[in-house]
């Protein structure tokens, strides 16, 4: 998602939407599956569009157009660590933030101050507390792929140990043989 977006959200249905030429010529309703948007500021439950997909949403919106495409459901296109999922939270917490849209903890490390008021007391708490997870997690994933790596060049470095452990093995054959083969020239 681009800067520009921060804080706004969007999710993507599938709505079957009458055609109403061919209901009124057929005489019977005709349906047709047209793609929809529904984009939402994390914070604010009052401002929500929703209207027929432009191309100028697949592009602003992409991640979340593409989990729709492979059939995720709207609250699965929202891309981040679930509220639920984070132990900071009581579920009353978790059930007041999603009234006001917000449904992970990076919409919620990212809420504008007008948002902030909006929960009330304790919000600055939150949103800090949100970012600091967000932190913590991002060094933690740091470190995880430092040990990979650490893990990857010692075991790198082990394979090469064998390797020349093995040419050492080979080269002091290779000495002995010459050696014995002058041994035999000097005695014939």
């Amino acid at each position: 998602m681009a800067d520009s977006n921060t804080g706004i959200y969007a999710s993507f249905s599938l709505e079957p939407v009458e055609q109403t030429f061919l209901t009124e010529k057929e005489g019977r309703p005709i349906f047709a599956d047209k793609e929809f948007i529904r984009i939402f500021i994390a914070g604010d439950k009052h401002t929500e569009v929703y209207r027929e997909v432009t191309e100028n949403d697949k592009q602003r919106f992409s991640d979340a157009y593409k989990c729709f495409k492979e059939g995720a459901a709207a609250r699965e296109q929202l891309v981040g660590t679930p509220l639920a999922q984070w132990p900071y939270l009581k579920p009353s917490q978790i059930k007041e933030l999603e009234a006001i849209n917000i449904y992970t903890v990076e919409q919620l490390g990212a809420l504008s101050d007008t948002a902030k008021q909006k929960i009330g007391m304790g919000a600055n708490e939150l949103v800090a507390a949100a970012q600091g997870y967000l932190a913590s997690a991002q060094d933690s994933s740091a470190a995880s792929a430092f040990a990979a790596e650490n893990e990857r060049l010692k075991d790198e470095v082990g394979r090469l140990q064998e390797q020349m452990k093995d040419m050492a093995t080979r080269f002091e054959a290779m000495e002995k043989e010459r050696q014995g083969g002058r041994g035999r020239a000097a005695a014939a």
